[in-house]
């Protein structure tokens, strides 16, 4: 079968893929930007690669966005005061932004990052040629067929860590889907699962694989971020106020929290709004300013100014700093679950703030365990939002004790990065030199 998916899919799937690819990105500029950014990336590892020791065993990660580099970056830590070299690649843009925003500190043992090269039969041949790495280890979900074939047939140990199939994908409910992915779990050392649902999913593609339920190492980043966080100066009018935060949130977040969000400015006057665009774009402050006009309003850019202490509405004009701020809400809204899926709820958990957002969540087994246990507040549309996030902002007591159940229980589920590192260490430190 897997010969089979590699002649598929060498010669017929991933041309046309790749053609697809190439006429999205004449509308989207965020993938045109990716595929402009592969552009001399052999001449950079080239020069990177002269910082390889080759008495040192290399350990590869590759993570597909911000999200992923998030869930790679404690298992790097594992590794930090270990003789272990790294290189880390990623897919798109998102993630190329969020390290050079300094979001994420990468260590020394890091020599190169740099996007994946697309995924053809001689682009794979090539980046292992050039790294020969130890171990190669793939972060949530993002896996190519033909790296992963090629790894498997030079003998490169793969690891899946943090692996999720969401309830419904292609990978799993489509035969073809299925057929696909057993060639690619096969290729697998192990698969660390975030939860047993994910790896019940995977084990039904192929049955023979080697999985464990570790949890989500993206835990143990978010907790890590905490504990290590500044919290920005903020005026005392603020720091007295009940704030509620809009995290990473898009235009039809806004839709939903627009109406709810002017009435509680105007029936809560100690109340104060962050408000952080998932994509800060001038259109998209526009919009918001426009939205809440009426009352005064701050841009993150302007910095501690006097306008600053007067406003009701801070709008986050800049990418990198949400997480600091959650550290100054008391509530908070996560963007994305009127789209593709909800963002990253575990960094507002891990602050103790009750939690909000719309109804596509079933992407994030957090989100669903939270709103099982309920801990957090999925919402269809603005009136059951006003339903359940106003007794909230009026009972600040209530929030606080809500948000610190919802806390406690995300810190019973660190150690996730550990253990997938411990599934890794044996063939980094017993191996031999490339």
């Amino acid at each position: 079968m897997t010969t089979f998916w590699k002649l598929i899919y060498r010669y017929i799937l991933q041309p046309l893929l790749m053609q697809l690819i190439q006429q999205q990105a004449k509308k989207k500029p965020n993938l045109k930007e990716a595929l402009d950014g592969r552009i001399g990336l052999w001449e950079r590892m080239d020069e990177a690669l002269q910082q390889r020791d080759w008495n040192l065993p290399l350990l590869w990660l590759h993570a597909a966005s911000a999200g992923e580099i998030l869930q790679a970056e404690p298992i790097l830590r594992q590794f930090e005061k270990e003789n272990v070299q790294i290189a880390l690649t990623y897919t798109s843009v998102n993630a190329k932004r969020w390290l050079e925003s300094g979001s994420t500190k990468l260590p020394d043992s890091v020599i190169w990052k740099d996007y994946l090269p697309i995924d053809s039969h001689f682009n794979a041949l090539r980046i292992l040629a050039k790294l020969q790495p130890n171990a190669l280890v793939y972060v949530s979900y993002d896996l190519w067929p033909n790296l992963v074939w090629e790894a498997q047939r030079s003998g490169v140990p793969q690891f899946l860590v943090s692996a999720l199939v969401h309830q419904g994908s292609w990978r799993h409910s489509n035969l073809i889907g299925r057929s696909l992915f057993s060639t690619i779990y096969q290729a697998m050392q192990e698969i660390a699962a975030i939860s047993a649902g994910d790896a019940k999913r995977i084990s039904e593609s192929y049955p023979k694989s080697i999985i464990k339920v570790v949890g989500d190492t993206r835990v143990d980043s978010v907790l890590s971020r905490r504990d290590g966080v500044t919290a920005p100066d903020f005026p005392k009018t603020w720091n007295k106020a009940n704030v509620l935060i809009g995290g990473s949130i898009w235009p039809a977040d806004i839709v939903c929290l627009r109406s709810v969000l002017l009435e509680a400015l105007e029936e809560l006057p100690e109340l104060r709004l962050i408000l952080v665009p998932h994509e800060p774009t001038e259109e998209h402050i526009s919009e918001i300013q426009e939205i809440f006009s009426r009352y005064p309003i701050h841009l993150w850019s302007q910095g501690q100014r006097e306008e600053f202490a007067k406003a009701r509405v801070l709008i986050v004009d800049a990418i990198g700093v949400l997480s600091s701020l959650y550290a100054k809400a008391n509530l908070a809204f996560v963007g994305g679950a009127f789209t593709t899926g909800v963002h990253n709820i575990m960094e507002p958990a891990a602050f103790g703030l009750p939690t909000f957002f719309g109804p596509r969540f079933h992407n994030y087994a957090t989100a669903v365990r939270f709103v099982e246990d309920k801990l957090a507040y999925s919402v269809q549309d603005a009136e059951e939002l006003r339903s359940s996030m106003m007794p909230l902002l009026k009972e600040p007591d209530k929030a606080k004790e809500l948000g610190l159940r919802a806390r406690n229980l995300l810190e019973q589920e660190a150690g996730a990065a550990q253990q997938c590192a411990e599934l890794v260490r044996p063939f980094l430190l017993n191996s031999g030199n490339p």
